[in-house]
């Protein structure tokens, strides 16, 4: 009864979001998600669910594992936000590409029509109703991987459990990052015992280190000099860039030709990010065109590329954790690096990886967006203690990686 008003719910709202989208312009890409138009496949494909930019990050090295595993059978690839179309297209994927259809059966009805997955796999959380229940119907099988149900997932999804729970229940198979979330599914209604723990995937799709070769050829590609110090800000959100700025001017006293990197987490963003950066002497990666060496303030504006800039950093601040309202970003790519990584005191929606950092001395949290400079000024100037947290960080991620492998096996499990 409850997934019966659910889609009723769904389905009067349709025209209204549709109206709402189409009266913006950076909304109105989504209106594509009614009807996803489908790339040519030549047989039924393994189809990979990932929401965003962060969900799609832990999607690319599945894919391509699958992509190993699985040769003769293509993958399609579906996102929901134009960040990730955007970058999804622009990755060297082995897969098709495609809006995720909206939650709604005469939307996903012909949307399984047309594709015929042999198998769907949502990444970490996502869970639609109609989706999840439709393509069990159709009968393929859905393997949530890489689950995590956090704090604010779990309150949320047990407020609606009544709507959640007959999708849940048809759940072939989960994959989640620890016991304590798998706990949490089961006790919102999946079988135990098609519940399982792989671990997190994030560990095995952070870059491999950059050899001293390739830390060198990108420092001259940004036109960094070699010997400077760097800070990079990733993943920045409102309030960041500012505070990036703020930091840069105040160390560049006494750490001489520090240069600043700051990554915006949604390119959505950059004039803003620009408007932050107004009084700072900061160049637009994709106007770098050789030439001598500048240093100063770096403003990324292209995709995908964070992860390896880690690489260059002398300290690394993971952005989004020192203002309220986003609750963090990953801190195990700059970690990969064996960079000294930071960050603020808001780091729920990456608690686990945060934790196990803090606990094998792999990462300093600062308490508040006020303390980090004296936090910067002491670790710029103490090459010991970069060495170690440095140290720690790359063998943290090295001890936590093999979740890819046995999510692949669990899916070979599911697809029997």
């Amino acid at each position: 009864m409850m997934l019966r008003l659910y889609k009723i719910a769904v389905t009067l709202a349709a025209p209204f979001l549709a109206l709402w989208l189409a009266t913006d312009k950076r909304r109105r890409p989504l209106l594509a998600r009614f009807r996803p138009y489908l790339p040519d496949l030549d047989t039924a494909p393994i189809w990979v669910h990932a929401c965003s930019v962060g969900e799609l990050n832990t999607a690319c090295p599945i894919i391509k594992a699958l992509n190993t595993r699985w040769p003769q059978t293509p993958c399609l690839l579906t996102v929901s936000t134009p960040t990730a179309m955007a970058l999804a297209k622009a990755l060297d994927l082995p897969a098709g590409v495609a809006w995720f259809p909206f939650d709604a059966p005469f939307v996903v009805r012909p949307f399984l029509r047309r594709l015929r997955p042999k198998v769907l796999l949502l990444i970490e959380t996502e869970l639609w109703p109609c989706v999840i229940t439709q393509t069990r119907a159709s009968g393929a099988p859905v393997v949530l991987l890489n689950g995590r149900l956090s704090d604010s997932h779990a309150r949320s999804y047990r407020r609606f459990a009544s709507f959640y729970r007959p999708a849940i229940q048809r759940i072939t198979a989960a994959g989640m990052q620890n016991e304590r979330y798998a706990e949490r599914l089961c006790a919102l209604g999946a079988d135990a015992s098609n519940v399982s723990v792989t671990g997190n995937t994030k560990f095995d799709s952070a870059p491999p280190k950059l050899d001293e070769h390739e830390r060198s050829a990108l420092l001259a590609d940004l036109r960094i000099p070699p010997d400077a110090p760097v800070l990079v800000f990733g993943s920045t959100r409102p309030g960041d860039e500012a505070l990036a700025a703020e930091c840069w001017e105040q160390l560049r006293r006494s750490a001489p030709g520090l240069v600043l990197i700051v990554a915006p987490r949604h390119l959505e963003r950059l004039s803003e990010a620009q408007e932050a950066l107004k009084d700072t002497p900061f160049r637009l990666r994709s106007a770098l065109d050789g030439g001598e060496n500048e240093g100063g303030v770096v403003l990324l504006d292209t995709h995908g590329e964070l992860a390896r800039i880690y690489a260059l950093a002398t300290v690394a601040v993971i952005g989004g954790s020192f203002f309220p309202g986003v609750d963090g970003h990953n801190p195990i790519e700059s970690a990969a690096q064996g960079v000294p990584t930071v960050f603020g005191p808001y780091m729920r929606n990456f608690q686990d990886p945060a934790d196990l950092l803090l606990a094998r001395d792999a990462a300093l949290q600062i308490a508040s967006s006020e303390a980090l400079y004296s936090q910067l000024e002491s670790l710029l100037n103490d090459s010991a203690a970069r060495a170690k947290l440095g140290e720690n960080a790359t063998r943290t991620v090295l001890q936590n990686r093999g979740a890819t492998a046995r999510t692949l096996d669990l899916i070979e499990r599911a697809l029997g």
